[in-house]
């Protein structure tokens, strides 16, 4: 494939994925929640005789921890759809684990395929999302030391330079994304790595504990990689895949450089 054919490939692959927005992830998310609260009610018109039989007491106990799992759930995914639309920090509480991304997300990628929506314009919108909570959170996000986790598949497939290892054995030829980006870590203070593979990915975050995360994946692996490391700031950018996924694959430079931006104006 000549270079004038990739470029129209990777603009077109971009574009596409650009048009899709945050509603699908926050769409099936409700979704999910009017789901599981059906499911709640359900348990609890079937038990309630019985527990009540029991011991009226255990029976309201149970019915208030029905309400307050689903109270929790609730006002989890209105603040993260609010703070996500509108821009405003109200995420609470700060720096922990969001249970309802963590519950809520594998029944919307469900529901997501049984309405024949595929599961990466899914997982692009989540991306998207994450975005748009880790800029409303900037006044939250403090240190200068940012990694930039890029995919193996960034690096041409003839090329026999181990760069998992030490990114700075890339001879930056220019025949792949990955030079380029090596001279911008470079020039913005950046920490960079070339992870193949999830396991990676997290044994370096553990490493080095940076303030925030530029990670450059697929929606699958970023995805998986932003739930995984949270509560770090991650500002996702998904790679775009002329000749399929793994290989070859390349990176839009102008959202790269939005994301350093972003991290860098924090500081």
């Amino acid at each position: 494939m000549n270079n004038s054919t990739l470029s129209v490939s990777v603009s077109e692959e971009t574009a596409w994925r650009a048009a899709w927005t945050k509603f699908p992830f926050l769409f099936f998310c409700w979704l999910s929640l009017l789901i599981v609260a059906g499911i709640e009610g359900v348990i609890y018109y079937l038990i309630h005789p019985r527990l009540f039989e029991l011991n009226p007491r255990v029976d309201l106990l149970v019915g208030i921890s029905f309400l307050l799992f689903f109270g929790i759930l609730f006002s989890g995914l209105f603040l993260i759809t609010v703070t996500s639309l509108v821009g405003i920090d109200l995420l609470y509480p700060h720096n922990k684990r969001s249970v309802t991304v963590k519950l809520l997300f594998p029944v919307a990628i469900s529901l997501a395929q049984l309405f024949k929506i595929d599961r990466n314009k899914l997982r692009a919108s989540f991306v998207k999302v994450n975005n748009a909570l880790t800029k409303a959170q900037s006044g939250r996000i403090k240190g200068d030391k940012i990694l930039v986790l890029l995919p193996h598949c960034l690096q041409i497939d003839i090329c026999n330079r181990k760069i998992t290892n030490d990114v700075n054995n890339c001879v930056r030829c220019g025949r792949c994304p990955v030079g380029e980006l090596v001279t911008l870590g470079e020039q913005h203070g950046l920490k960079i790595e070339v992870v193949n593979g999830g396991t990676l990915a997290r044994r370096k975050v553990a490493a080095l504990h940076p303030d925030g995360i530029i990670a450059v994946a697929c929606e699958r692996d970023l995805t998986l990689g932003i739930q995984d490391v949270h509560p770090i700031p991650v500002y996702g950018v998904i790679n775009d895949r002329p000749h399929g996924p793994c290989v070859n694959t390349c990176v839009d430079m102008s959202l790269v450089l939005d994301a350093i931006r972003f991290f860098r104006k924090n500081q």
